[in-house]
């Protein structure tokens, strides 16, 4: 069972995420968690999660969080908990390095600068927890199930952790089309089966040389990270001077609602992490990001 784990401070950025979590269980059958970090008492992390219901009392805060789980589990199951110290620990014993889980944050400003992103939970969550994560910025508002989503590779090996293994059956179940297409002289519904007939997940790659990379090597390092195993896809390269407005640009162009890449924080230390490029797209996306950190 695939389950949700969602991290609130009761701002309307938590909100707008936890919506669109909301509208993606209820079409794949899955569950939601809620989680609430204490501000006050949770030591060294407290610059990582937001002050939003700072005004609160930890009993008060308790009482929000748990008439939030009530009204959502009109919808789907919801279940809710409060950390109270320690919450990349807690996550991760929570979820015992298994598959079936995908934490979700919130995003308040894409258009932020990547000095103030140092203290963003999405970056800060990626680095430690081994699950898939799922960003949601504040400026996307939840409405049908993605449907076309772009996976970015870099044509590096990539080591994913078992973790990943949800993410294939995931975007599996997103593309899925549930319903028949119906095909008759209208020219809307030719178009409609010409782009049905099109797979929905996009594996890109965008370089910034003067030579173009061989589609096969795309398609084999795709191949290679396992995140699409049984999920039509096609393949398509772009040329661009910035990597990380190139995989902006390309997401644009394909009309994804969503965007998927490998987090590489590995290959950098400190607030080298800061300048990667996957820390950018974390931070600056204006469609939901689903990453899975490497190991």
């Amino acid at each position: 069972m695939l389950t949700f784990h969602v991290l609130t401070d009761f701002s309307a950025t938590a909100a707008n995420a936890l919506r669109y979590a909301e509208v993606l269980a209820r079409h794949l059958g899955a569950h939601l968690r809620l989680w609430h970090v204490l501000p006050v008492t949770n030591g060294v992390e407290g610059r990582y999660f937001s002050a939003a219901a700072g005004g609160l009392t930890a009993t008060e805060s308790a009482q929000q969080l748990a008439e939030l789980a009530r009204k959502i589990s009109r919808s789907v199951p919801c279940t809710h908990e409060v950390i109270t110290s320690d919450a990349a620990a807690r996550l991760t014993a929570a979820m015992r390095s298994s598959v079936g889980h995908i934490i979700v944050v919130g995003n308040s400003n894409p258009a932020k600068r990547m000095t103030t992103a140092a203290t963003s939970t999405a970056l800060y969550v990626v680095r430690q927890v081994a699950q898939p994560l799922l960003v949601v910025p504040a400026t996307f508002r939840a409405g049908p199930v993605p449907r076309r989503i772009v996976l970015d590779t870099d044509r590096r090996a990539v080591r994913l952790p078992a973790t990943a293994e949800t993410i294939p059956a995931l975007l599996a179940q997103l593309t899925y089309a549930r319903f028949p297409l119906t095909l008759s002289h209208l020219p809307s519904d030719v178009d409609h089966l010409l782009t049905r007939i099109i797979p929905e997940v996009v594996g890109i790659h965008v370089y910034t040389s003067e030579f173009s990379p061989k589609m096969a090597e795309i398609a084999a390092q795709l191949h290679q990270t396992g995140l699409l195993r049984g999920v039509a896809h096609t393949v398509a390269t772009a040329r661009h001077p910035s990597i990380e407005q190139g995989i902006r640009h390309a997401a644009a162009r394909y009309r994804a609602d969503m965007l998927s890449f490998v987090t590489r924080q590995r290959s950098f230390t400190g607030t080298q992490f800061l300048q990667s490029v996957t820390a950018g797209l974390l931070a600056h996306s204006r469609i939901p990001v689903l990453t899975i950190a490497e190991v």
